[in-house]
């Protein structure tokens, strides 16, 4: 959750840093024995081919884009993030990685399912130093040491203003911890680590499906962040729970995708010859921006296939400002990338 009321505002990454530390440094604590005779995710073969990036948005369902890449035969690499890892290995789907980047024990569910124990050994695990320890043993169960790497996620800049070693920075700390492991950012979310992981194993071009960064629920109280907004706005509001949840709602709007159109009809977000449309918050904005900025420093072609979300080449942030105008992103459908890169 973001900071949206009065007072000097709070990052993302600051709040996420201050309510989720003790957790991480726990699971940290119960990993680092792993964690320092493991892998190095910085270690693992790149491949320097077109790569498709799979996040678990709804919009993925929506178009059966899984079911398609299937039928297209894929034969290049393919990164998944955690929750969709089920999804893609039910359509035979195969991934060079998977990603996780949350330390929740919730996350278990991915990864103890038959299908995975099938599957698990031919998979290479992309693992944050601080995943959880149960997350961790499900996946050594079924895929082995070799299978697992590890990264230090940045969650400061462990550069200071000269250019220097901040030796206070937290992020070098835990790298010194982990006995040097590699540090890459996580940009707050398992879909956006997954473009930052095929970026940093060279892929080109990168088609992202699946990365909507918002939602298309039937109403906004059923959107991911809304509870966490109400409670946020029951501080001032306290005496009116109806007006806290108003103040909530405000902050989700319904925007458009301007870069593909509707090629049949599902109310509310689909209209035939129209724009699709999708339900987002300063949140999901803001992890978009994160990436945006990474996307444009890469230099790398990006392909975004994923045919609706607020990862579009006319998204703007807080100011107005275009934040990915840049020649080596663009959009279009995945069926036609698919034929491309055959």
């Amino acid at each position: 959750m973001t900071e949206v009321m009065p007072g000097p505002p709070v990052s993302l990454g600051e709040v996420t840093l201050r309510s989720r530390l003790p957790m991480w440094m726990d699971n940290l604590a119960n990993n680092l024995p792993l964690v320092r005779d493991g892998l190095d995710l910085a270690n693992l073969p790149h491949k320097k081919e077109p790569c498709l990036v799979v996040g678990a948005g709804p919009s993925l369902k929506h178009f059966n884009h899984l079911k398609m890449i299937a039928d297209a035969g894929w034969k290049h690499t393919v990164i998944c993030c955690d929750r969709v890892l089920n999804d893609a290995l039910r359509h035979k789907i195969v991934p060079y990685a998977v990603a996780t980047v949350d330390g929740s024990p919730q996350l278990l569910s991915f990864y103890s399912q038959p299908i995975v124990r099938k599957y698990a050994k031919e998979i290479n695990g992309a693992f944050n130093v601080w995943t959880h320890p149960k997350v961790v043993k499900e996946w050594l169960n079924h895929a082995g040491k070799d299978k697992l790497y590890w990264f230090v996620p940045s969650v400061d800049n462990p550069a200071n203003e000269k250019g220097g070693l901040n030796i206070r920075s937290l992020t070098y700390i835990f790298h010194l911890l982990s006995k040097g492991k590699g540090i890459i950012s996580g940009l707050g979310n398992v879909g956006a680590f997954s473009v930052n992981l095929a970026l940093a194993l060279e892929c080109e071009p990168i088609i992202l499906v699946g990365l909507d960064f918002s939602e298309q629920v039937k109403d906004k109280s059923e959107a991911v962040y809304f509870d966490s907004f109400t409670a946020m706005f029951m501080q001032k509001y306290h005496k009116n729970p109806e007006q806290a949840q108003d103040k909530a709602a405000d902050l989700h709007q319904l925007e458009h995708n301007p870069d593909f159109v509707c090629e049949e009809d599902d109310p509310p977000y689909y209209k035939k010859g129209e724009h699709p449309q999708y339900l987002v918050n300063p949140v999901w904005k803001e992890y978009r921006n994160m990436l945006a900025s990474f996307i444009i420093a890469s230099k790398r072609r990006i392909i975004n296939s994923t045919g609706n979300g607020c990862l579009h080449t006319q998204a703007k942030n807080a100011e107005g400002g275009y934040v990915l105008k840049c020649p080596n992103f663009e959009a279009k459908p995945l069926k036609t990338v698919l034929e491309e890169y055959r």
